[in-house]
């Protein structure tokens, strides 16, 4: 049954990712002992957002597009599993009226209690609706989700009875930790400038 769903993923959906630019869909499965990330969109939904975020001028080649896409992409698409931030590799792109990101995930761990998914890479559509499904990941069920704005295009999962369950948090623990760390260091250092110049006066 999962090999029929991810066919039918993998090679449908086109009427409805073609032609809507607030659309898209991102799977996240297991194949032949890989983790595989796929996002599809209408290629409208694509150029939007490359000619938003870097201005129509920035690409004259499909290849050069395609590497402003990954640029995107590797900006605005985040995973993490079990607090540990999870790499991208073997990133493409493939053109189309309806059109695909494939990336490998890097050290997926097989057993996972918490996974924290962020994809923005629509976020400049008025009305972006990203449908996340989650299919065979660290040995759980299958679990469907949608990214939008009023959740900022995130979601933080946990494990709990061997089901995915959704975790009422903006972003997981150890962001948190870092931006925390981050502005107690801005501001110690503003403190140490701001002392120095007071110092000389």
């Amino acid at each position: 049954m999962k090999a029929v769903y991810l066919i039918v993923f993998l090679l449908g959906f086109k009427t409805v990712y073609a032609h809507n630019p607030d659309l898209s869909s991102l799977m996240i499965y297991e194949q032949n002992g890989k983790s595989i990330l796929v996002i599809k969109s209408s290629l409208t939904a694509f150029e939007g957002e490359v000619d938003y975020t870097f201005g129509k001028a920035a690409y004259k080649t499909p290849e050069e597009f395609n590497q402003l896409v990954i640029r995107h992409f590797q900006k605005n698409c985040f995973v993490i599993a079990n607090g540990d931030t999870i790499k991208f590799s073997n990133i493409q792109v493939q053109l189309g009226h309806e059109t695909t990101l494939f990336a490998e995930l890097i050290n997926m761990p097989k057993k996972i209690t918490t996974f924290y998914v962020s994809c923005a890479l629509f976020k400049d559509m008025s009305d972006n609706r990203c449908e996340l499904i989650l299919t065979d990941i660290g040995g759980q069920p299958q679990k469907q989700y949608i990214l939008n704005n009023s959740n900022r295009q995130t979601v933080m999962l946990k494990t709990e009875n061997k089901k995915w369950v959704v975790v009422e948090t903006d972003r997981p623990f150890n962001l948190s930790i870092t931006y925390i760390i981050g502005a107690a260091i801005l501001l110690i250092a503003s403190l140490i400038v701001f002392i120095a110049i007071k110092g000389k006066h």
